[in-house]
């Protein structure tokens, strides 16, 4: 959570306002997590609800409605998405001021049916699924259209997290070098509607539920305009980060995945072949962003030994170029 929220945040108030504003009570609610938002289940009529909260210093009313504009689009072709809840207001975003000239911002979601994904989901046929439910959005994407200027989302070099220089120590120049030159690299990559647009940016095996073969995605927090490679890349890399088997050997599970991934992707959406070449430079892309993203989490005046290891190889895999799998993406190709 980022700090100057933290720092604000009142609970009981907020919930007290959502609460009157959904129609439920506080003994119906129950905390869930507290990454990027302050999230909270309920339930309202024998029906499981999720409630997010963030704050005016990380978001605009409009740009969450740029969020809902899209998964009802999402939803409309098919895609099997957590979809918005309108208030009692009739409204898919509520303010509640903070008293200091500030808002927390609400949104309610449909909790998505079926249960995270357990080892013995973990296999070809999961990989397979997500390639295809990846596939369909990035095809659903192409037909998406802005209703209002007010509500489009970012672009993929505007993430707040890639902005290194603000949170991460001045002297780290090496580290700034290597984040630069690598998106003055990918700034020189063609866009058009067939390998960019608007995308989850976000995937991974805590952002969807898994019910019978099903996949329900959530947490479209995120969401921005990126080539559907990252997008395919940010999926991998949560992947190789935190999977839910341990691996022994990181390009063999990295070649398994990518595999069955790409067999289902293919069925859903024409993407040429030529684009996983640019996965590795998406990958360290990705773990520049985690970086700015632990230093503006933490505090780095009182790190605890575990943080600062995990800071120090991050680092060290940045200024070095470490891949982050030594796997041949060529040979998808």
């Amino acid at each position: 959570m980022h700090k100057d929220i933290k720092a604000i945040f009142d609970e009981d108030n907020v919930l007290a306002k959502a609460g009157e504003i959904y129609g439920f009570t506080k003994d119906q609610v129950h905390f869930i997590a507290d990454a990027e938002n302050y999230v909270y289940e309920f339930v309202k009529d024998n029906e499981p609800y999720i409630l997010k909260i963030t704050h005016t210093i990380r978001r605009t009313p409009e740009y969450i409605l740029g969020e809902m504009e899209w998964l009802h689009h999402l939803a409309k072709g098919g895609l099997s998405v957590a979809k918005p809840i309108p208030s009692l207001n009739g409204r898919d975003v509520e303010e509640v001021p903070d008293g200091k000239g500030g808002a927390c911002l609400l949104r309610v979601y449909e909790k998505a049916p079926g249960h995270k994904v357990e080892e013995s989901d973990w296999n070809g046929t999961l990989f397979y699924e997500l390639g295809k439910y990846t596939g369909k959005m990035h095809r659903l994407t192409k037909s998406y259209r802005l209703s209002d200027p007010k509500y489009k989302r970012q672009e993929w070099d505007e993430e707040e997290q890639l902005k290194l220089r603000k949170y991460v120590p001045e002297d780290q120049h090496f580290v700034f070098e290597r984040a630069d030159a690598l998106m003055e690299e990918l700034r020189q990559l063609p866009k058009n509607p067939e390998n960019y647009g608007l995308v989850h940016a976000d995937l991974h095996h805590g952002n969807f539920n898994w019910d019978n073969g099903k996949i329900t995605t959530f947490d479209f927090d995120d969401i921005g305009y990126n080539w559907f490679v990252n997008d395919i890349s940010i999926l991998l890399y949560n992947i190789l980060w935190y999977p839910v088997i341990p691996y022994e050997d990181k390009a063999a599970f990295t070649e398994e995945f990518m595999t069955h991934f790409m067999k289902g992707y293919k069925e859903e959406n024409d993407l040429d072949p030529a684009w996983l070449e640019k996965i590795p430079d998406f990958l360290r892309l990705r773990h520049m962003l985690i970086y700015g993203l632990l230093h503006q989490a933490f505090d780095l005046g009182s790190l605890g030994d575990e943080e600062l290891q995990m800071l120090k190889a991050i680092r060290n895999d940045i200024e070095k170029q470490t891949p982050i799998t030594e796997f041949n993406f060529s040979a998808l190709v």
